[in-house]
């Protein structure tokens, strides 16, 4: 057995027993912040994607003007037009405390409200412990990570994960070691992780996707395609944050392996393979659209068979 099929039989230990028993929620309600004028398609793939993986409820905290086109676009998703209202935790929290992981970035763009807005919720969630569970993980992605600073969340009980793409790594890298490289290596990684202290996992995003914890490095080498329509970084935090919250709920390592590294490779090889899947069949015409609706035959070819 190769190592990345060992990988994917460890993954399968996040799934939880659906049971006739299970009560809506259950499965997860995740949370995804981000969407504004300009950018309303990344949230709506986020939370598509997080739902796609067997999530039960998704909410979206957006700009009030990009609330009606990411309605529009789905009658699935719960979407709440508070982020760029200035008493904007005040309506944020009755919805936080109901989350079981949170993710944070897709189409949030980088004006000043947006950035504030999220600046603000980072440092209510590592504040409070009022939360129902107060390990909820949280998935930084896209412009969030502009925010991610050592102190952001060094003594949060939660763990965090950070997916860049080599550019958004180069600009963490800049910023947090002083090191501004085209070419991010592993040592780059650990490094900021090193300086960022406190429960990370980071995704680099790239040929093989690199996942990186303080225990270990990873890769994920689930073939995909050449084909880089944008969106796909999106299904790839959207998934996560279902597969983040299954791993939190996990009481034990499965063979030294920390739940956190096996769903990050979880949402990895399935971005990945659903990719690969739908460019059999679309070729270079292949839109991030087609990607979603082949999330369910992906899911089942490499979890549940």
């Amino acid at each position: 057995m190769t190592f990345h099929t060992n990988m994917l039989n460890k993954c399968k230990t996040l799934l939880p027993t659906l049971s006739h028993n299970l009560h809506k929620g259950q499965s997860g309600r995740i949370g995804v912040i981000g969407g504004c004028e300009e950018y309303t398609g990344a949230p709506y793939y986020a939370a598509i994607s997080a739902l796609r993986t067997g999530a039960d409820l998704v909410y979206v905290f957006c700009f009030k003007s990009a609330a009606p086109v990411i309605k529009s676009f789905s009658p699935e998703l719960i979407v709440l037009p508070y982020l760029d209202n200035p008493d904007c935790i005040n309506h944020l929290k009755p919805w936080l405390e109901k989350l079981h992981s949170l993710v944070v970035g897709p189409g949030l763009g980088t004006s000043p409200i947006a950035q504030d807005a999220v600046r603000r919720i980072f440092e209510y969630v590592s504040r409070e412990s009022n939360f129902n569970n107060k390990r909820m993980p949280i998935i930084a992605d896209a412009d969030s990570l502009n925010i991610i600073e050592p102190e952001t969340f060094r003594n949060y009980n939660g763990c965090v994960y950070l997916t860049p793409n080599i550019h958004e790594l180069t600009k963490l890298s800049s910023r947090l070691i002083g090191r501004q490289t085209y070419e991010p290596t592993v040592t780059d990684v650990q490094a900021i992780l090193n300086i960022l202290g406190g429960n990370y996992v980071i995704v680099l995003k790239g040929a093989e996707d690199i996942i990186v914890n303080k225990r270990g490095t990873f890769a994920c080498v689930e073939k995909g395609s050449a084909r880089r329509c944008g969106g796909q970084g999106d299904i790839l935090a959207g998934s996560l944050g279902t597969f983040a919250y299954w791993a939190s709920k996990q009481t034990h390592y499965c063979d030294e392996l920390d739940p956190e590294v096996l769903a990050a490779f979880a949402a990895s090889a399935l971005t990945r393979h659903a990719n690969k899947i739908t460019f059999t069949t679309k070729g270079r015409n292949m839109i991030t659209t087609d990607i979603v609706e082949l999330l369910p035959n992906a899911f089942q070819t490499l979890f549940e068979n």
